[in-house]
């Protein structure tokens, strides 16, 4: 049993996890920075030790600050880190933006996961995916099926609610991370992904974060327009004026045509900016 881990339910549920990467004897963990692929990599290396190796993926739809996050939490864990640097954007398929865009970009991920694989003589690919992804539509879990990926988290029945629980107890300090999807989930379906609508959403979202310690963000990209959603909790961090002009201008500069203030606070599963939505209060126009 790993050590922290008090809870006998979890405990069973880890060793699980143990158990499914042991037998893979080689492994490259998919590392995102978030908490599900940090808790596979610690997991991993202290089953495998050297034969774990993390690696994350850097291409333009990687939030700022993202990358060092996870060359923090590598080498938090001790676990050997490699970049990859991923060019999805050049795939028509993935720049088109339909609704499996994800499925393009795991798919490139994979591919170069696996090239690192061979070149290690490890024998599997693993990622971060537990039980509470499959209630999402993530064309990115087809790729991964696809690619004989191996999910020890979603195996060993682990829930979100749980990886945070374990991630905590073995002292990981990205246990209580919020999500952070890539960029061109900001982007609406249908609207192509360029890298001037990635770097104008990152810089959005790394200067609202800075101004306001928000935690929660996603700042939403609808033919021009950014659409602002925080955690329902943390609205009250933008009701200033002096706050709302300052993001306005900012993103305005950045090449935003308006900017406004989602009032319901982020959804996971938001709705596109529509004649019907009605709950977007415009902190600017121009």
């Amino acid at each position: 049993m790993l050590r922290g881990i008090e809870s006998p339910e979890l405990s069973s549920k880890t060793e699980r996890a143990v158990e499914i990467i042991r037998r893979s004897k080689g492994v490259v963990v998919a590392l995102s920075a978030g908490v599900d692929s940090s808790l596979v990599a610690f997991i991993a290396h202290a089953t495998l030790g050297d034969r774990s190796i993390a690696a994350t993926a850097a291409s333009e739809s990687l939030s700022p600050g993202e990358l060092e996050t996870a060359k923090r939490i590598a080498d938090e864990i001790g676990i050997g880190h490699v970049i990859v640097r991923t060019h999805e954007l050049e795939d028509p398929n993935y720049s088109a933006n339909g609704s499996n865009r994800c499925f393009y970009c795991k798919e490139t991920l994979y591919k170069e996961l696996r090239l690192i694989a061979d070149k290690h003589g490890m024998m599997a690919i693993l990622d971060g995916t537990q039980l509470d992804d499959l209630s999402d539509d993530r064309p990115g879990l087809q790729a991964a099926l696809q690619a004989g990926v191996i999910s020890p988290l979603l195996l060993a029945g682990f829930r979100k609610r749980d990886v945070r629980e374990a991630a905590r107890a073995l002292g990981l300090s990205v246990w209580d991370k919020p999500a952070m999807p890539c960029l061109s989930s900001r982007i609406a379906h249908g609207e192509t992904v360029t890298e001037q609508k990635l770097s104008m959403v990152g810089e959005a979202e790394d200067f609202i974060r800075s101004l306001t310690g928000v935690s929660e963000l996603r700042v939403r990209y609808h033919t021009g327009l950014a659409r602002i959603e925080v955690g329902p909790d943390e609205r009250n961090l933008f009701f200033n004026e002096a706050v709302m002009d300052t993001i306005s201008q900012k993103l305005l500069s950045l090449g935003f045509s308006s900017v406004t203030l989602d009032l319901r606070g982020y959804r996971s599963k938001a709705e596109p900016a529509t004649a019907e939505n009605r709950f977007a209060l415009p902190i600017v126009n121009s």
